[in-house]
């Protein structure tokens, strides 16, 4: 809180407006009555409003000439001194307004001040998966982060990782990728941590996920179990983050700052010095490549049993489905079990190969997996004929949901996944609803592997690994994998139920090309070209490559790439600031995870 004794104090404020112009803030005298800390949230005058802002740092100086803050806003501030150092970072790498980033920090409202309360104690005797980790968080020692390789449902390592943090009075942090499988973790930690379990998710009321920030900030000795929002909350005596699904879409924005959850708890743990742990079946290779431990059980596989079906095996035209794979489906629905057939997911843009040789089509100047249009997607190159032999006829790999459903229907059947029918079939978005079944099919794993993106075939293999998850343990119990491509290092990978040997292959390939994580990659999306080009070009000069712009349904789309754009990134706040006040939408997404 602001000192008594220390004279005229200053703060140094940061409005509450979406622009570059003001992330260094404004001084404002503070008045002699009033008490502040770094994070306040305070009302202040700006430009004949007033408006609200964060305070990011507090100093003694003259006031005479400054205007005086407002009021305070809340007795409670939203971040600390060491959040603030991460809230920074964040704005740079990901090129947002500084203002905009810390206000993730925030509660929807106003926070309250909730009275602190007696916690029940801890019914939970799970012993956690890194018992020295654990031990040394508990007595507020740092740990190094680590990722548990495993498998769902996480419930009991959670609850062993936990479990002695909470013990000791601190607080742990749960980030899931969304809203059903956090509400589906937290229904089963609920028993073992009576009155200190606390869910929080963008999708709940604004009043309760208030309420929950408030609680949780206030108060140490609870565990928080939300979406990717809660990486940001400043959670009292936090002793432990872990996340669920590093890799997943729902950890990183859509929208503009594009920012992904995982990286603000690496930062956040390397500077608060609280333990992170990341769980899932398949590691990114960011997170190989970082050197963080991989740790899990002896003699476990990553997910369960996988069989491959040899699609070069059937005849031409025998359909989207083997034989072997329809007498299993058979089998499975005659005797009253469970069958999920998997395909790929509603939107998906498929990869597609020449229809003479199959050769997967790619662009000649990039290497990046081509759809049908004539364009390539990531640096606007001209397609052309098939690379190999010059054909100009191309075929999608795989097929959607309801032709799939159409032709299992005539001999089983079929429905949507959470019907009554013996057989779902569904795409990603089902994945988090479906468990126990006694066989998963999946129609088409080349179109995921070789789809346009160069991280395609590490997706792949975490896609499908999820979807083995939907198998119980079990004899006779099975994920079957049609493919052309048997001896595919993914495939081979998922045979094996071990990632580690293909993630380490494909960081080695990565080096080659510059690509994450070897390299660094950034796209700008603009509604329209003008100088912008050549303003793009000029900023990169020889420290980094620049793709495009390519046009994508009317917006232009340029791919920067190299091995350092901690320099662009700044540079680019710059032309960001000015192309925004001409009017022009601009979307900078940092690390993407498709190009």
């Amino acid at each position: 809180m602001t000192p008594a004794d220390s004279g005229p104090t200053v703060a140094q404020v940061v409005p509450a407006v979406p622009s570059f112009a003001v992330d260094d803030g404004f001084s404002y005298a503070i008045p002699p009555d009033m008490s502040l800390s770094v994070g306040s949230i305070v009302r202040v005058p700006l430009g004949g409003r007033r408006v609200r802002g964060y305070v990011i740092g507090l100093r003694a100086g003259d006031t005479e000439s400054l205007k005086q803050v407002i009021r305070a806003s809340a007795g409670q501030p939203v971040f600390h001194p060491r959040l603030l150092e991460t809230l920074r970072a964040i704005a740079v790498h990901y090129v947002a307004p500084l203002a905009v980033v810390l206000a993730k920090a925030a509660p929807p409202n106003l926070p309250g001040s909730p009275r602190a309360a007696a916690l029940p104690d801890i019914v939970s005797t799970q012993v956690s998966p890194l018992p020295e980790l654990t031990d040394l968080l508990a007595g507020h020692q740092h740990g190094r982060s680590h990722f548990l390789l495993g498998r769902k449902p996480w419930d009991e390592a959670v609850s062993g990782l936990a479990r002695p943090l909470l013990e000791a009075g601190r607080s742990v942090l749960v980030v899931m990728p969304t809203v059903s499988e956090m509400n589906s973790l937290a229904d089963r930690l609920q028993p073992e941590f009576p009155g200190r379990l606390v869910r929080a998710a963008s999708a709940t009321a604004a009043k309760a996920v208030t309420a929950a920030w408030s609680r949780v900030v206030r108060h140490p000795g609870h565990i928080v179990v939300g979406t990717r929002e809660v990486a940001f909350w400043p959670v009292a005596d936090l002793g432990l983050a872990m996340m669920v699904g590093e890799a997943r879409r729902g950890m990183k924005e859509k929208s503009s700052p594009t920012i992904h959850a995982r990286e603000v708890l690496r930062r956040r743990a390397a500077v608060e010095r609280f333990g992170l742990v990341l769980l899932g079946p398949v590691p990114t290779t960011e997170t190989i490549a970082s050197g963080m431990p991989v740790v899990r059980k002896a003699g476990t596989r990553s997910w369960p049993l996988v069989e491959v079906v040899d699609r070069n095996e059937e005849p031409p035209g025998s359909g989207y489905l083997a034989a072997r794979s329809m007498a299993a489906i058979r089998a499975v629905a005659e005797r009253g079990g469970r069958g999920f057939v998997f395909t790929h997911r509603r939107g998906y843009a498929p990869a597609y190969r020449c229809t003479h040789c199959r050769r997967v089509r790619s662009c000649a100047q990039c290497d990046a997996r081509a759809d049908r249009a004539q364009a390539c997607s990531r640096c606007g190159a001209h397609l052309g004929p098939c690379l190999e032999c010059g054909g100009r006829t191309f075929e999608p790999l795989g097929a959607g949901v309801e032709r799939i459903a159409e032709r299992l229907a005539l001999a089983v059947p079929v429905g949507a996944v959470g019907s009554a029918a013996p057989v779902w079939v569904g795409t990603e978005r089902d994945l988090p609803d479906v468990s126990g079944a006694d066989l998963a099919v999946v129609v088409d794993a080349d179109g995921l592997i070789h789809a346009p993106n160069y991280r395609a075939a590490e997706d792949a293999l975490r896609l499908l690994a999820r979807v083995a998850e939907t198998v119980d343990s079990g004899s006779g119990r099975r994920c079957m994998v049609q493919t052309g491509r048997p001896d595919d290092p993914v495939v081979t990978a998922l045979r094996r139920g071990d990632p580690l040997k293909f993630l380490a292959m494909t960081i080695n390939q990565r080096a080659e090309t510059r690509l994450p994580p070897s390299g660094q990659v950034l796209v700008i999306e603009l509604d329209s070209t003008g100088a912008a080009d050549a303003e793009i070009r000029e900023l990169a000069a020889d420290r980094a490559e620049v793709f495009g712009p390519a046009d994508r349904s009317g917006r232009y789309r340029w791919l920067v790439q190299g091995s350092d754009l901690r320099p662009f990134r700044i540079g680019l706040r710059r032309l960001v600031h000015g192309w925004r006040d001409q009017g022009t939408r601009v979307r900078i997404d940092v690390d993407p995870l498709e190009l």
